[in-house]
């Protein structure tokens, strides 16, 4: 597979565990603890495929080291397989969480505003939103809710067959379709149970499965998505879980913006101060976005004196990518 192109790395980002001897049931039981919003609908329902999509995952962003030799944990353990989970799940629930709302999560409070997360709220979508969601999410063919989507999905159909797409009757697959067939093709290569090295062999092989070529694209461009939006989205999540997230005035950062060296959200403050002698805004000191943070451990020595722009910030960012992508 060719290397992510600045180019590919902004439509990704566009586009944010248990033993499968577990009986279903209490698997199912264990993933609604403290902190992993288990009160969202899950779409995986069998513990085996589950645990397949997190080995998948895991060699798509995969564990690495960072420049001082500390572990820079990959997508199984910052939660990027529950993100794919509520996402593929989301209208199981009458309100799905699609948007996160706002204004502010509560990482990071101040005088009295963010004191609460606002974030974990999902906002209403309008019937025009929730269709081109439920597309996304079910296809075509199980979209409609409502009379009034019949007429718009055949319009859709018929766009669908005038370009060549989709089955004879116009209709797509959605994500739940498409994970459903890649991860029943990885569960019958043994997918969890081979060496990394065979993993990535399977990733990496240009004639592989059509399910596992429709699959390995979506599921690295939502790999993205968990891996560095908010935790409010299921992935991207601490390393201790049984404490809160917290920005960047907190100890417990989400584990994806601590691997790229991005303390996360910080309203409702912000990072910028009015400068009252200047009459302008700048960067806090303690918290700068152009240039390494003085008081972060993980840039010391050689590397705190180094500007930290935006293309070096993209490029830690690509470091944690794997190679293992379209």
């Amino acid at each position: 597979m060719n290397n992510l192109t600045r180019k590919d790395f902004l439509k990704f980002m566009t586009v944010g565990f248990m033993g499968i001897s577990l009986p279903a049931v209490l698997w199912n039981e264990s993933r609604a603890a403290p902190g992993r919003e288990g009160s969202r609908p899950r779409f995986f329902q069998n513990p085996q495929d589950y645990t397949t999509l997190e080995a998948f995952v895991d060699r798509l962003i995969p564990p690495d080291t960072n420049p001082d030799g500390s572990p820079s944990p990959g997508a199984q353990i910052a939660g990027v397989a529950d993100y794919i989970d509520f996402l593929l799940g989301a209208f199981g629930n009458e309100r799905p969480f699609i948007f996160a709302g706002g204004p502010f999560s509560d990482r990071n409070p101040f005088n009295g505003e963010g004191l609460t997360d606002g974030m974990a709220s999902p906002l209403v979508l309008t019937d025009n939103q929730r269709l081109a969601w439920r597309i996304r999410i079910l296809g075509t063919a199980e979209a409609a809710e409502r009379e009034s989507d019949r007429a718009k999905i055949a319009i859709i159909r018929a766009n669908n067959k005038i370009a060549g797409q989709g089955d004879a009757n116009g209709d797509l697959p959605g994500f739940r379709q498409i994970y459903t067939n890649g991860i029943a093709a990885l569960r019958g290569l043994n997918f969890t149970s081979l060496s990394t090295a065979q993993k990535d062999a399977i990733l990496n092989e240009p004639k592989m499965p059509a399910a596992l070529a429709t699959l390995v694209p979506l599921a690295y461009a939502h790999s993205v998505e968990g891996m560095y939006g908010n935790p409010e989205y299921g992935g991207n999540q601490p390393s201790n879980r049984d404490k809160p997230a917290t920005g960047a005035d907190g100890s417990n950062r989400p584990i994806g913006w601590q691997n790229v060296n991005f303390e996360g959200d910080r309203q409702p403050l912000g990072y910028t101060v009015f400068d009252s002698a200047t009459g302008t805004y700048v960067e806090d000191a303690n918290h700068p976005v152009s240039t390494p943070n003085p008081n972060d451990p993980a840039l010391s020595g050689a590397a705190s004196a180094q500007s930290m722009d935006a293309q070096t910030a993209l490029t830690l960012m690509m470091r944690h990518l794997s190679r293992h992508h379209p």
